[in-house]
């Protein structure tokens, strides 16, 4: 399988794409002139602060008073070239991002900077001044490549990208976002044959974006498990009802996941998605872990409405020990991510095993009374079903309340400040990650955000 899924295979695969492309008969010069003539060179300059408080369990399980779990102030900034392409076959993408704490008082895994450690799985320090992974000095200024990748189109029908990328094609393979995106090593070949999408998605190595330098992806019980690839197929109805379906696994490992997605939006607009999300590992789960979602979405007027909800099932085999499904080809965040459609941005993930949760949302566009590029809203979401021996029931639930602004005109037109504030109750007598594998306890959440974009070309 490893030979089979290799970065050399598809190298070869795409190179002999390349020779068999039709002969050029125009000069040098002009072959590659759209390769510059229509390349773009742009960025962000990002300011991130954000301040969580969570609560602790007594021994009678109890909530105590909230401490500080993360506190800082981070800047990001990126750089991005996107080329045309040379002969209408070959261009390159390239993006490198740098992030800085201006403050840092919390938890070192923030995420808006790099964290100190060699990769997600070991976390060993890789500072001398870092004397422990979680120590709140043990984040690391400093710069990444996100994206080094030729990419190639042959024809209408045919891509293909090489090199440090984001996948781009119908797969089960994801990245983790802060503000700069995670990055594969490997490649990908799309097909497009009318109303059909194909993907192949291959990756020897990741990084999320608070890590500097790419890793080898690790099965649950930490062993080496080699290659990741997925095939994925996209199919437009000519209703625009399209179905998405795909299939990943690793060389190396017994891990594999697989989505079915079905998308479309009525007459009267309201967008729908009931979706299926699927995990087996045998290392993790006592037999195969699903999730079931329903999504659902609308706008009218200057009002914007949501309301979803999931099921889980994620059996450990263990009554005290319930696991949780997350959809990617490691168990282990950071390690690798997948192609998640559900976003809830209430802290948690409502996946436990037997969890029913829902979620609704509602934002306003104030435009209409004078405030062009002001919006605000609140959204909820509410899990319960979970049951741990020797715990409450699980009970999980929090609200949110947001607001944005673009900013209209002067030197700082189209960059936009973004407020985020979410309360999380856990009513459980469970430790944070005792009994319920992705439970904390209480929080309070707050986040400030100005995002600057630029363009240079």
């Amino acid at each position: 399988m490893n030979k089979m899924f290799s970065v050399s295979t598809l190298a070869a695969a795409v190179f002999s794409a390349v020779v068999a492309a039709p002969a050029m008969s125009q000069t040098l010069s002009s072959e590659t002139s759209p390769f510059f003539t229509e390349s773009t060179l742009s960025g962000n300059l990002n300011f991130w602060m954000r301040s969580r408080d969570r609560a602790g369990t007594d021994a009678n399980g109890n909530d105590t008073a909230k401490e500080t779990n993360l506190d800082h102030g981070s800047i990001y900034a990126n750089l991005a070239f996107n080329s045309g392409y040379a002969a209408e076959v070959v261009g390159l993408d390239l993006m490198a991002f740098s992030t800085f704490d201006m403050w840092q008082n919390g938890s070192p895994d923030h995420e808006m900077n790099f964290w100190g450690v060699n990769n997600p799985f070991d976390k060993e320090p890789d500072d001398s001044e870092c004397t422990g992974a979680w120590d709140d000095v043990c984040t690391d200024n400093g710069v990444s490549l996100a994206t080094a990748a030729a990419k190639f189109k042959f024809g209408e029908n045919v891509t293909a990208k090489l090199g440090y990328f984001q996948p781009s094609v119908p797969s089960t393979i994801g990245i983790n976002w802060s503000f700069a995106p995670g990055t594969h090593v490997g490649g990908e070949l799309g097909l497009s044959v009318d109303n059909l999408d194909l993907g192949l998605v291959v990756s020897e190595r990741y990084k999320a974006p608070w890590f500097k330098e790419t890793y080898e992806f690790q099965t649950t019980d930490g062993e080496d498990a080699g290659t990741a690839y997925s095939l994925g197929a996209r199919y437009t109805l000519d209703n625009d009802v399209s179905i998405d379906a795909a299939y990943g696994a690793l060389s190396d490992g017994d891990r594999w996941n697989a989505h079915l997605k079905v998308k479309g939006t009525t007459e009267g607009g309201v967008y729908w998605s009931p979706q299926l999300y699927v995990v087996d590992d045998d290392e993790q789960y006592d037999s195969t872990a699903f999730q079931l979602a329903m999504l659902t979405s609308m706008s009218s007027g200057q009002y914007s409405y949501r309301a979803e909800a999931t099921y889980t099932e994620a059996d450990s085999g263990d009554p005290a020990k319930v696991q949780n499904l997350a959809y990617r080809l490691t168990s282990q965040y950071g390690g690798s991510n997948g192609t998640y459609d559900i976003w809830w941005n209430n802290r948690s993930d409502f996946n436990h095993d037997e969890e029913l949760a829902v979620f609704g949302s509602l934002s306003r566009d104030f435009s209409d009374i004078g405030a062009k590029g002001f919006s605000a809203g609140f959204n909820g979401a509410y899990g319960f079903g979970s049951s741990a021996k020797g715990y409450d029931d699980l009970k999980e639930y929090s609200y949110s309340l947001f607001a944005n602004y673009a900013i209209q005109t002067g030197a700082l037109k189209d960059a936009k400040v973004s407020f985020y504030f979410t309360q999380y109750f856990n009513d459980t007598d469970a430790p944070s990650w005792k009994g319920y594998t992705n439970l904390f306890q209480d929080e309070d959440d707050f986040k400030l955000t100005l995002a600057i974009p630029f363009s240079i070309k």
